[in-house]
């Protein structure tokens, strides 16, 4: 429909009627609404007990990975060291079904419209227009997106002005900094709001990388703290010594064409000259992981074959059996994928961004500064070399850290909300 409408812009400038005809087309088609912010309002309640709560876009089965995977870890940790409060999970954006609620044994889901004393419970609140969920004096809340913050900071000051007491403290989980995943919008400029908001709030970030980046760039919070990344333990029951692998001619991409900061197309781009730089390019297979998309020929009769998302053993043993990796990650979140085919002894070709590094992480960890398709293409090859002539090379080992069994959240007792 946007080509359409384009074609009639170039059409419309000469011709009334066409010109009418494409003003009505655009108004039918104008979106003044910002969905994310679809107003998230509070109602006074009787709960009168401290209470955590974690605003969260979902807790579905498809979206239990990655950054709300480890949102729920933190907020878990959270409420074991005050266990004595009620908890509360909202989801803000989609509504979990019966087996989604499958990983929450301990928790009753409610809906908006009860004012529940259950002490553990998940609440809906995605279908919320013209909706009230209700808001305690003890109330604490915990963001874990732009979106959620923006509800949390307007919640807290409904809360203070209802309740004549001072704003609660807001607990912000930063797993990224979001006003990238936009260009310059109003989507861009509300995220970046999130960030200067003038009450009491505690920043978590997702990694001291990213602390870093938020402090270089002037963000200041009532208090900080930071996590450093850590193999999924799940995933780490496959992890095996380097001499058990069995290592193969192949290059492992983290794939996801749907999310711009991973920079899809531009892997692509770089495979293209790569196969024409390789010279027995044919001796290489290219798999591609995370999300599904049609397999794409590069030329000299090489293809990226997609296994889109996998299961946890099926990723386990593409890492254990593929020699190279790429996962880019054009934001100053440290990423999770380099660092698992690091450990996997596989050589990892990432970006650095700004103060981000990972190369500094795992000596199997490559950062290339110039990400212009030639300049990754040259590196890959140079990575491809240097496997052919030592099939033992991913070998190196990375902090230790990232595979111990020391807590994540040990800091969670200090944090004073």
């Amino acid at each position: 429909m946007s080509r359409f409408i384009e074609y009639i812009a170039r059409k419309a400038k000469n011709n009334k009627t066409i010109k009418k005809a494409y003003q009505s087309t655009v108004s039918s088609y104008l979106n003044t609404h910002i969905g994310e912010i679809t107003p998230f309002n509070a109602r006074t309640s009787e709960h009168n007990e401290r209470r955590i709560n974690l605003l969260v876009p979902s807790i579905n089965q498809e979206h239990l990975f990655g950054g709300i995977s480890t949102a729920l870890h933190f907020f878990d940790q959270l409420w074991a060291f005050e266990e004595k409060s009620a908890r509360r999970i909202i989801a803000t954006d989609a509504s979990p079904g019966s087996e989604d609620m499958g990983r929450f044994k301990d928790y009753t889901l409610a809906t908006s419209l009860e004012d529940t004393e259950v002490r553990s419970q998940i609440v809906p609140f995605n279908d919320r227009y013209n909706k009230t969920i209700p808001v305690g004096r003890q109330d604490v809340f915990i963001a874990t997106s732009w979106w959620t913050a923006y509800f949390a900071q307007r919640i807290v000051q409904w809360q203070a002005e209802v309740y004549n007491q001072k704003a609660s403290k807001i607990i912000y989980f930063i797993q990224d900094f979001e006003p990238g995943f936009y260009s310059w919008s109003s989507q861009y400029s509300l995220a970046l709001s999130t960030y200067s908001y003038k009450g009491d709030q505690i920043a978590i970030f997702n990694s001291s990388l990213l602390k870093e980046f938020f402090n270089n760039h002037g963000f200041k919070f009532s208090e900080e703290y930071c996590f450093e990344p850590k193999l999924n333990v799940s995933l780490k029951n496959y992890l095996v010594p380097h001499k058990e692998m069995i290592k193969k001619k192949k290059i492992l991409i983290y794939g996801r064409p749907s999310v711009a900061r991973n920079a899809f197309t531009l892997i692509v781009e770089a495979l293209r000259s790569w196969v024409w730089l390789q010279p027995n390019v044919s001796e290489w297979e290219i798999t591609s992981a995370g999300e599904q998309h049609n397999d794409i020929e590069l030329g000299n009769s090489i293809t990226i074959r997609s296994r889109g998302k996998m299961s946890l053993e099926d990723y386990a043993n593409e890492l254990k059996e593929s020699a190279v990796g790429i996962s880019l990650m054009i934001s100053p979140h440290p990423s999770y994928p380099p660092l698992e085919m690091a450990h996997f002894g596989m050589l990892v070709l990432t970006n650095s961004y700004e103060n981000k590094d990972l190369s500094a992480l795992h000596n199997n960890i490559r950062s290339v500064g110039n990400l212009s398709p030639y300049s990754i293409a040259k590196e890959l090859k140079n990575l491809c070399d240097e496997f052919e002539g030592n099939n033992s090379v991913g070998e190196s080992k990375g902090i230790q850290s990232y595979l111990d069994d020391t807590e994540q959240f040990d800091f969670v007792k200090r944090i004073s909300y």
